[in-house]
Protein backbone atom coordinates (compact mmCIF):
# COMPACT_ATOMS: atom_id res chain seq x y z
CA UNK A 1 0.00 0.00 0.00
CA UNK A 2 2.74 2.24 0.76
CA UNK A 3 4.34 1.67 -2.85
CA UNK A 4 1.32 2.31 -4.50
CA UNK A 5 0.86 5.78 -2.55
CA UNK A 6 4.09 6.85 -3.61
CA UNK A 7 3.75 5.65 -7.04
CA UNK A 8 0.49 7.79 -7.26
CA UNK A 9 2.15 10.80 -5.62
CA UNK A 10 4.80 10.63 -7.91
CA UNK A 11 2.49 10.39 -10.97
CA UNK A 12 0.36 13.65 -9.60
CA UNK A 13 3.95 15.41 -9.81
CA UNK A 14 4.37 14.36 -12.99
CA UNK A 15 1.49 15.17 -14.42
CA UNK A 16 1.52 18.77 -12.62
CA UNK A 17 4.98 19.68 -14.26
CA UNK A 18 3.52 18.95 -17.77
CA UNK A 19 0.29 21.55 -17.37
CA UNK A 20 0.31 24.83 -18.52
CA UNK A 21 1.03 26.99 -15.90
CA UNK A 22 -2.46 28.69 -15.45
CA UNK A 23 -4.16 25.73 -14.80
CA UNK A 24 -0.73 23.95 -12.22
CA UNK A 25 -1.42 27.40 -10.23
CA UNK A 26 -4.35 25.95 -8.71
CA UNK A 27 -4.04 21.69 -9.32
CA UNK A 28 -6.15 18.96 -8.06
CA UNK A 29 -4.64 18.50 -4.84
CA UNK A 30 -4.98 20.07 -1.28
CA UNK A 31 -2.71 23.32 -1.42
CA UNK A 32 -3.63 24.33 1.91
CA UNK A 33 -2.54 21.62 3.69
CA UNK A 34 0.64 22.39 1.77
CA UNK A 35 0.62 25.58 2.23
CA UNK A 36 0.24 24.90 6.17
CA UNK A 37 3.14 22.72 6.16
CA UNK A 38 5.24 24.81 4.43
CA UNK A 39 4.56 28.31 5.53
CA UNK A 40 3.35 28.37 9.09
CA UNK A 41 6.58 28.68 11.21
CA UNK A 42 5.41 30.29 14.30
CA UNK A 43 7.63 29.38 16.89
CA UNK A 44 6.39 26.69 18.68
CA UNK A 45 9.21 26.16 21.84
CA UNK A 46 11.37 28.53 23.22
CA UNK A 47 14.28 27.91 25.24
CA UNK A 48 17.78 29.47 26.96
CA UNK A 49 20.46 27.41 26.67
CA UNK A 50 22.25 26.42 29.15
CA UNK A 51 25.55 28.07 29.18
CA UNK A 52 26.26 31.41 30.42
CA UNK A 53 25.10 33.09 26.72
CA UNK A 54 22.60 35.67 26.49
CA UNK A 55 21.30 33.93 23.13
CA UNK A 56 17.50 32.76 23.29
CA UNK A 57 16.21 30.28 21.27
CA UNK A 58 12.99 29.55 19.08
CA UNK A 59 12.41 26.48 17.41
CA UNK A 60 9.82 25.02 15.24
CA UNK A 61 9.96 21.38 13.50
CA UNK A 62 12.77 21.45 10.95
CA UNK A 63 14.68 25.32 11.91
CA UNK A 64 15.73 27.07 15.21
CA UNK A 65 15.67 30.62 15.27
CA UNK A 66 18.93 31.88 17.52
CA UNK A 67 18.89 35.33 18.72
CA UNK A 68 22.14 37.31 20.27
CA UNK A 69 21.93 40.92 21.25
CA UNK A 70 21.80 43.14 20.61
CA UNK A 71 19.94 42.32 17.26
CA UNK A 72 21.57 39.01 15.73
CA UNK A 73 19.91 36.46 14.38
CA UNK A 74 20.80 32.84 13.15
CA UNK A 75 18.70 30.32 11.35
CA UNK A 76 19.82 27.18 11.24
CA UNK A 77 18.01 23.10 10.97
CA UNK A 78 16.83 21.66 13.79
CA UNK A 79 16.67 17.89 13.16
CA UNK A 80 14.36 17.40 16.17
CA UNK A 81 11.07 18.48 15.60
CA UNK A 82 9.91 19.95 19.74
CA UNK A 83 7.10 18.23 21.22
CA UNK A 84 3.86 20.41 20.54
CA UNK A 85 2.11 18.14 22.58
CA UNK A 86 -1.23 19.26 20.79
CA UNK A 87 -3.47 16.43 21.02
CA UNK A 88 -6.74 16.03 22.06
CA UNK A 89 -5.92 13.97 25.09
CA UNK A 90 -2.64 15.44 26.08
CA UNK A 91 -4.65 18.50 26.74
CA UNK A 92 -7.09 16.86 29.02
CA UNK A 93 -4.30 14.96 31.05
CA UNK A 94 -0.87 17.31 31.32
CA UNK A 95 2.37 16.44 32.97
CA UNK A 96 5.21 19.06 34.28
CA UNK A 97 8.19 19.04 35.64
CA UNK A 98 8.45 22.16 37.91
CA UNK A 99 11.44 22.82 40.20
CA UNK A 100 12.12 18.90 39.98
CA UNK A 101 9.25 17.78 41.01
CA UNK A 102 6.76 15.65 38.26
CA UNK A 103 3.05 16.97 38.18
CA UNK A 104 -0.05 15.72 36.37
CA UNK A 105 -3.07 18.30 35.59
CA UNK A 106 -6.19 15.95 34.59
CA UNK A 107 -9.23 18.18 33.37
CA UNK A 108 -12.75 16.11 33.44
CA UNK A 109 -16.24 17.32 33.03
CA UNK A 110 -19.49 15.69 33.01
CA UNK A 111 -23.37 17.21 32.19
CA UNK A 112 -23.15 19.90 34.86
CA UNK A 113 -19.72 21.24 35.30
CA UNK A 114 -15.97 20.78 34.68
CA UNK A 115 -13.00 19.90 37.00
CA UNK A 116 -9.09 20.50 36.86
CA UNK A 117 -7.24 17.98 38.99
CA UNK A 118 -3.39 18.81 40.39
CA UNK A 119 -1.48 15.16 41.37
CA UNK A 120 2.14 15.44 42.01
CA UNK A 121 3.60 11.60 41.23
CA UNK A 122 4.27 9.42 43.68
CA UNK A 123 1.21 10.55 45.49
CA UNK A 124 -2.02 8.38 46.17
CA UNK A 125 -4.54 11.67 46.95
CA UNK A 126 -4.58 14.34 44.30
CA UNK A 127 -2.76 18.25 45.89
CA UNK A 128 -6.35 20.21 44.92
CA UNK A 129 -8.63 20.57 42.23
CA UNK A 130 -10.72 23.11 41.18
CA UNK A 131 -13.94 22.91 39.48
CA UNK A 132 -13.88 25.31 36.57
CA UNK A 133 -17.57 26.12 35.37
CA UNK A 134 -21.23 25.12 35.49
CA UNK A 135 -23.58 24.65 32.96
CA UNK A 136 -25.32 27.50 33.99
CA UNK A 137 -22.10 29.60 34.01
CA UNK A 138 -22.10 28.99 30.24
CA UNK A 139 -25.15 30.27 28.99
CA UNK A 140 -24.65 34.13 29.30
CA UNK A 141 -21.38 34.85 27.79
CA UNK A 142 -21.63 32.26 25.28
CA UNK A 143 -25.26 33.07 23.96
CA UNK A 144 -24.62 36.07 21.44
CA UNK A 145 -21.87 34.25 20.15
CA UNK A 146 -24.49 31.52 19.77
CA UNK A 147 -26.92 33.09 18.16
CA UNK A 148 -23.98 34.47 15.26
CA UNK A 149 -24.94 31.19 13.78
CA UNK A 150 -28.73 30.62 15.18
CA UNK A 151 -30.14 34.36 15.73
CA UNK A 152 -33.83 33.00 17.41
CA UNK A 153 -32.08 30.53 20.19
CA UNK A 154 -33.14 31.51 23.46
CA UNK A 155 -30.96 31.23 27.05
CA UNK A 156 -32.96 28.09 28.01
CA UNK A 157 -32.48 26.68 24.32
CA UNK A 158 -28.90 27.09 24.65
CA UNK A 159 -29.16 25.84 28.29
CA UNK A 160 -30.77 22.76 27.54
CA UNK A 161 -28.41 22.06 24.48
CA UNK A 162 -24.73 22.60 25.25
CA UNK A 163 -21.64 20.39 26.20
CA UNK A 164 -20.26 21.12 28.94
CA UNK A 165 -16.72 21.23 27.03
CA UNK A 166 -13.78 19.47 28.66
CA UNK A 167 -11.07 21.32 30.30
CA UNK A 168 -7.51 21.84 28.75
CA UNK A 169 -4.35 22.89 30.36
CA UNK A 170 -2.16 24.94 28.20
CA UNK A 171 0.82 26.20 30.28
CA UNK A 172 2.08 26.24 34.08
CA UNK A 173 4.27 28.04 35.77
CA UNK A 174 5.41 27.75 39.33
CA UNK A 175 5.90 30.91 41.80
CA UNK A 176 6.72 29.96 45.85
CA UNK A 177 4.09 27.41 46.44
CA UNK A 178 1.76 28.41 43.92
CA UNK A 179 1.44 26.76 41.34
CA UNK A 180 -0.04 29.28 37.90
CA UNK A 181 -2.49 26.81 34.91
CA UNK A 182 -3.40 28.82 31.81
CA UNK A 183 -6.85 26.86 30.91
CA UNK A 184 -8.45 26.84 27.99
CA UNK A 185 -11.34 24.12 26.82
CA UNK A 186 -12.32 21.64 24.13
CA UNK A 187 -14.04 22.65 20.82
CA UNK A 188 -16.48 19.82 19.37
CA UNK A 189 -19.43 20.57 18.11
CA UNK A 190 -21.52 22.71 21.15
CA UNK A 191 -19.20 22.54 23.57
CA UNK A 192 -18.48 25.51 25.47
CA UNK A 193 -16.12 26.31 28.74
CA UNK A 194 -14.76 29.55 30.13
CA UNK A 195 -11.30 31.16 29.54
CA UNK A 196 -9.58 30.96 33.44
CA UNK A 197 -6.71 31.10 35.46
CA UNK A 198 -5.99 28.90 38.23
CA UNK A 199 -3.53 29.03 41.19
CA UNK A 200 -3.24 25.81 43.31
CA UNK A 201 -1.23 26.67 46.37
CA UNK A 202 0.83 23.23 46.61
CA UNK A 203 1.47 23.73 50.64
CA UNK A 204 -1.70 24.57 51.65
CA UNK A 205 -3.70 22.14 48.77
CA UNK A 206 -5.89 24.77 47.84
CA UNK A 207 -7.31 26.48 44.57
CA UNK A 208 -8.68 29.41 43.26
CA UNK A 209 -10.40 29.56 39.77
CA UNK A 210 -10.18 33.76 38.09
CA UNK A 211 -12.10 34.26 35.01
CA UNK A 212 -12.04 38.18 34.22
CA UNK A 213 -15.31 38.67 32.06
CA UNK A 214 -13.10 40.02 29.11
CA UNK A 215 -11.61 36.29 28.42
CA UNK A 216 -14.68 34.65 29.18
CA UNK A 217 -15.23 32.98 25.50
CA UNK A 218 -11.62 32.88 24.87
CA UNK A 219 -9.32 30.12 25.60
CA UNK A 220 -5.91 31.25 27.94
CA UNK A 221 -2.89 29.69 26.38
CA UNK A 222 0.14 31.28 27.66
CA UNK A 223 0.81 33.12 31.07
CA UNK A 224 4.04 34.91 32.02
CA UNK A 225 4.53 35.92 36.01
CA UNK A 226 5.82 39.65 36.27
CA UNK A 227 5.52 40.24 39.55
CA UNK A 228 3.77 38.63 42.80
CA UNK A 229 0.61 39.97 41.83
CA UNK A 230 1.01 41.24 37.72
CA UNK A 231 0.67 38.20 35.12
CA UNK A 232 1.31 38.66 31.57
CA UNK A 233 -1.57 36.31 29.76
CA UNK A 234 -2.04 35.25 26.04
CA UNK A 235 -5.51 33.94 24.67
CA UNK A 236 -7.02 33.04 21.18
CA UNK A 237 -10.65 32.29 20.40
CA UNK A 238 -11.05 28.60 19.55
CA UNK A 239 -14.12 27.05 17.31
CA UNK A 240 -14.70 24.02 16.65
CA UNK A 241 -12.00 23.60 13.46
CA UNK A 242 -10.73 26.96 13.96
CA UNK A 243 -8.79 29.56 15.61
CA UNK A 244 -8.45 33.58 15.87
CA UNK A 245 -7.06 36.08 18.13
CA UNK A 246 -8.76 36.91 20.82
CA UNK A 247 -8.28 39.43 23.65
CA UNK A 248 -4.18 39.04 22.39
CA UNK A 249 -1.77 39.86 25.32
CA UNK A 250 -3.02 41.12 28.76
CA UNK A 251 -2.11 41.78 32.35
CA UNK A 252 -4.37 40.33 35.03
CA UNK A 253 -3.94 41.29 38.66
CA UNK A 254 -4.50 38.69 41.18
CA UNK A 255 -5.22 40.49 44.05
CA UNK A 256 -8.04 42.93 42.62
CA UNK A 257 -9.12 40.92 39.44
CA UNK A 258 -8.29 44.14 37.34
CA UNK A 259 -7.59 43.41 33.29
CA UNK A 260 -5.70 45.12 30.95
CA UNK A 261 -5.56 44.45 27.26
CA UNK A 262 -2.11 45.50 26.19
CA UNK A 263 -2.04 47.89 23.79
CA UNK A 264 -0.95 46.84 20.14
CA UNK A 265 -1.61 49.18 17.74
CA UNK A 266 1.04 49.13 14.83
CA UNK A 267 2.83 46.48 16.11
CA UNK A 268 3.81 42.93 14.69
CA UNK A 269 1.44 41.77 17.83
CA UNK A 270 -2.08 43.26 16.33
CA UNK A 271 -4.47 40.70 15.08
CA UNK A 272 -2.01 37.90 15.87
CA UNK A 273 -1.99 34.61 17.73
CA UNK A 274 0.55 34.25 20.78
CA UNK A 275 2.34 30.80 20.45
CA UNK A 276 5.21 31.61 23.35
CA UNK A 277 5.55 33.73 26.08
CA UNK A 278 8.57 33.76 27.91
CA UNK A 279 10.36 35.92 30.44
CA UNK A 280 10.28 38.24 32.75
CA UNK A 281 13.12 40.49 31.80
CA UNK A 282 12.89 41.04 29.22
CA UNK A 283 9.64 39.46 28.11
CA UNK A 284 9.49 37.75 24.75
CA UNK A 285 6.43 37.13 22.30
CA UNK A 286 6.29 35.04 19.61
CA UNK A 287 3.31 34.98 17.63
CA UNK A 288 2.12 33.20 14.26
CA UNK A 289 3.48 36.72 12.55
CA UNK A 290 6.73 36.51 14.26
CA UNK A 291 8.78 37.47 17.22
CA UNK A 292 9.10 40.61 19.62
CA UNK A 293 10.63 41.78 22.40
CA UNK A 294 10.79 44.94 25.26
CA UNK A 295 12.16 45.65 28.86
CA UNK A 296 9.66 44.30 31.64
CA UNK A 297 8.39 47.69 32.43
CA UNK A 298 5.09 49.26 33.36
CA UNK A 299 4.75 50.29 29.26
CA UNK A 300 6.15 48.00 27.24
CA UNK A 301 8.13 49.07 24.15
CA UNK A 302 7.92 46.27 21.45
CA UNK A 303 10.97 46.01 19.40
CA UNK A 304 9.69 43.26 16.75
CA UNK A 305 10.77 40.23 13.59
CA UNK A 306 8.88 39.17 10.78
CA UNK A 307 9.42 35.07 9.88
CA UNK A 308 9.39 35.51 6.21
CA UNK A 309 9.07 32.31 4.27
CA UNK A 310 11.36 32.36 1.88
CA UNK A 311 13.23 31.06 -1.49
CA UNK A 312 16.61 31.74 -2.32
CA UNK A 313 16.71 32.16 -6.32
CA UNK A 314 20.23 31.69 -7.26
CA UNK A 315 19.73 31.75 -11.44
CA UNK A 316 17.19 33.91 -13.65
CA UNK A 317 13.64 31.73 -13.52
CA UNK A 318 10.52 32.36 -15.03
CA UNK A 319 7.41 34.15 -12.97
CA UNK A 320 3.86 33.93 -14.19
CA UNK A 321 2.22 37.20 -13.66
CA UNK A 322 0.18 38.13 -16.81
CA UNK A 323 -3.70 38.41 -16.26
CA UNK A 324 -5.14 37.27 -19.02
CA UNK A 325 -2.47 35.83 -21.26
CA UNK A 326 0.13 33.45 -21.15
CA UNK A 327 3.07 35.43 -20.57
CA UNK A 328 6.16 35.26 -17.97
CA UNK A 329 9.08 37.37 -17.31
CA UNK A 330 12.27 36.61 -15.58
CA UNK A 331 12.83 36.66 -11.97
CA UNK A 332 16.24 38.17 -11.24
CA UNK A 333 18.69 36.17 -8.46
CA UNK A 334 17.42 36.85 -4.63
CA UNK A 335 14.93 36.17 -1.92
CA UNK A 336 11.83 35.83 -2.35
CA UNK A 337 8.88 36.01 0.41
CA UNK A 338 6.16 32.91 -0.79
CA UNK A 339 2.60 33.21 0.12
CA UNK A 340 1.51 29.98 -0.98
CA UNK A 341 2.18 26.58 -2.44
CA UNK A 342 1.23 23.74 -4.50
CA UNK A 343 2.84 20.54 -5.54
CA UNK A 344 4.51 22.24 -8.19
CA UNK A 345 4.24 26.32 -8.04
CA UNK A 346 5.04 28.49 -5.46
CA UNK A 347 3.67 32.48 -5.51
CA UNK A 348 5.99 34.84 -4.71
CA UNK A 349 6.00 38.46 -4.11
CA UNK A 350 7.59 40.54 -6.75
CA UNK A 351 8.91 43.66 -7.06
CA UNK A 352 7.72 44.64 -10.58
CA UNK A 353 3.72 44.42 -10.91
CA UNK A 354 1.07 44.34 -12.82
CA UNK A 355 -2.92 46.29 -13.14
CA UNK A 356 -5.50 43.90 -13.17
CA UNK A 357 -9.51 44.44 -12.57
CA UNK A 358 -11.86 42.68 -9.83
CA UNK A 359 -15.34 42.95 -9.48
CA UNK A 360 -16.03 45.71 -6.82
CA UNK A 361 -17.88 43.22 -4.93
CA UNK A 362 -15.01 40.86 -4.85
CA UNK A 363 -12.54 43.73 -3.94
CA UNK A 364 -14.60 44.49 -0.95
CA UNK A 365 -15.04 40.74 0.45
CA UNK A 366 -11.18 40.43 0.03
CA UNK A 367 -10.58 43.58 1.74
CA UNK A 368 -12.78 42.38 4.74
CA UNK A 369 -10.51 39.32 5.25
CA UNK A 370 -7.35 41.93 4.94
CA UNK A 371 -6.73 39.40 1.83
CA UNK A 372 -5.94 36.36 3.93
CA UNK A 373 -2.71 37.42 5.09
CA UNK A 374 -2.59 36.69 8.24
CA UNK A 375 -0.70 33.25 9.28
CA UNK A 376 -2.86 31.90 11.68
CA UNK A 377 -5.11 31.39 9.15
CA UNK A 378 -3.03 28.95 7.57
CA UNK A 379 -4.17 26.39 10.34
CA UNK A 380 -7.93 26.64 9.74
CA UNK A 381 -7.72 25.14 6.13
CA UNK A 382 -11.14 23.48 6.76
CA UNK A 383 -12.53 26.93 6.11
CA UNK A 384 -11.11 27.15 2.39
CA UNK A 385 -9.05 29.11 0.83
CA UNK A 386 -10.39 30.89 -2.24
CA UNK A 387 -8.50 32.31 -5.51
CA UNK A 388 -8.38 35.57 -6.58
CA UNK A 389 -9.22 35.81 -10.19
CA UNK A 390 -7.98 38.95 -11.49
CA UNK A 391 -8.76 40.12 -14.76
CA UNK A 392 -6.92 41.63 -17.65
CA UNK A 393 -10.02 44.20 -18.26
CA UNK A 394 -13.52 44.50 -16.71
CA UNK A 395 -16.21 42.21 -17.78
CA UNK A 396 -13.95 39.96 -19.19
CA UNK A 397 -15.69 36.66 -19.87
CA UNK A 398 -13.30 34.04 -19.59
CA UNK A 399 -9.37 33.83 -18.55
CA UNK A 400 -8.21 30.63 -19.55
CA UNK A 401 -4.47 31.41 -19.28
CA UNK A 402 -3.91 33.82 -15.57
CA UNK A 403 -2.66 34.49 -12.63
CA UNK A 404 -4.57 32.82 -9.76
CA UNK A 405 -3.95 34.73 -6.75
CA UNK A 406 -3.67 33.46 -2.40
CA UNK A 407 -3.08 35.76 0.33
CA UNK A 408 -1.55 38.29 -2.01
CA UNK A 409 -1.74 42.37 -0.84
CA UNK A 410 -4.01 44.04 -3.40
CA UNK A 411 -3.18 48.02 -4.17
CA UNK A 412 -6.00 50.07 -5.23
CA UNK A 413 -5.57 52.06 -8.15
CA UNK A 414 -7.58 54.95 -9.44
CA UNK A 415 -10.28 53.70 -12.19
CA UNK A 416 -9.55 54.80 -16.15
CA UNK A 417 -11.95 57.21 -17.20
CA UNK A 418 -14.85 55.99 -18.84
CA UNK A 419 -14.41 52.15 -16.92
CA UNK A 420 -17.59 50.77 -16.22
CA UNK A 421 -18.85 50.64 -12.75
CA UNK A 422 -18.82 48.01 -10.14
CA UNK A 423 -15.24 47.19 -10.91
CA UNK A 424 -11.97 47.96 -9.34
CA UNK A 425 -8.77 48.55 -10.46
CA UNK A 426 -5.60 46.77 -8.63
CA UNK A 427 -1.86 46.48 -8.46
CA UNK A 428 -0.52 43.34 -7.75
CA UNK A 429 3.09 42.35 -6.62
CA UNK A 430 3.17 38.68 -6.80
CA UNK A 431 3.64 35.83 -9.04
CA UNK A 432 4.12 31.97 -9.48
CA UNK A 433 7.45 29.87 -9.84
CA UNK A 434 7.79 26.24 -10.60
CA UNK A 435 8.98 24.66 -7.40
CA UNK A 436 11.27 22.91 -9.08
CA UNK A 437 14.27 22.12 -6.39
CA UNK A 438 13.56 25.24 -4.48
CA UNK A 439 12.97 24.86 -0.71
CA UNK A 440 11.35 27.45 2.04
CA UNK A 441 13.67 28.48 4.00
CA UNK A 442 12.44 31.13 7.25
CA UNK A 443 14.28 34.66 7.35
CA UNK A 444 14.03 36.48 10.14
CA UNK A 445 13.28 40.72 9.34
CA UNK A 446 13.11 43.55 10.82
CA UNK A 447 9.03 44.55 11.18
CA UNK A 448 7.72 47.46 9.74
CA UNK A 449 4.54 49.08 9.08
CA UNK A 450 3.81 48.31 5.07
CA UNK A 451 3.93 51.84 3.69
CA UNK A 452 0.57 53.34 2.08
CA UNK A 453 0.69 53.72 -1.84
CA UNK A 454 1.69 56.88 -3.26
CA UNK A 455 -1.36 58.47 -5.06
CA UNK A 456 -1.23 58.97 -8.77
CA UNK A 457 -2.22 62.30 -10.43
CA UNK A 458 -5.14 62.66 -12.06
CA UNK A 459 -5.34 61.41 -15.66
CA UNK A 460 -6.48 63.93 -18.49
CA UNK A 461 -9.96 62.61 -20.00
CA UNK A 462 -9.38 60.17 -22.48
CA UNK A 463 -5.92 59.33 -20.68
CA UNK A 464 -5.20 55.35 -19.24
CA UNK A 465 -3.12 54.53 -16.57
CA UNK A 466 -0.20 52.02 -17.09
CA UNK A 467 1.73 50.17 -14.51
CA UNK A 468 5.63 51.00 -14.50
CA UNK A 469 7.91 49.30 -17.15
CA UNK A 470 8.69 45.90 -15.45
CA UNK A 471 12.78 46.08 -13.89
CA UNK A 472 13.17 42.55 -15.99
CA UNK A 473 11.37 41.73 -19.53
CA UNK A 474 8.84 40.05 -20.18
CA UNK A 475 10.13 36.40 -21.63
CA UNK A 476 8.23 34.19 -24.08
CA UNK A 477 6.85 31.31 -22.03
CA UNK A 478 7.26 27.27 -22.98
CA UNK A 479 4.93 26.68 -25.27
CA UNK A 480 1.46 24.72 -24.15
CA UNK A 481 2.12 21.09 -24.16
Amino acid sequence: MRTLRLFSLSLLLCLLTSLPPAFSQNPPTDAAEISRTLLYLAPSSVQTPPSASPAIVFSIPGFNYEFTPPAAWKVSPNEEAPDSDTTRESRKKRKFTLAGVDYTLAGSSDDDRATLTLFRSGASEPVASAVLWSRDQLVAPWLPIAQQQKKTLTAAALQQDLEVADPYAYAAELSGDSLWVAVGHSTGESEYGLGSLVRFDLKEGKSAVFQPAELATCAVTHLLLLAPDSILLASRRQDEGAIRPCQGLARFQPSTGKFEKLPAAGTLLENSVVTQLHGPDPVWVSTDRGICKSPASAAFSWTCWRVVPSVHVEDEVTVFNKPGEKAGSDLPPGDYEVLWANAAFFEIVTQDSYDAWLRADDFQDLSNRNFDTEPWKLLNTSTGFAPVRPLAKPNAKTLEEGTLLYRAPLEKRPADPGAPAGWVKVRIRAGWIERADFQITPRILPFELPAAPEPEPALPPGASSTPPVPKHPIAKPPAKP
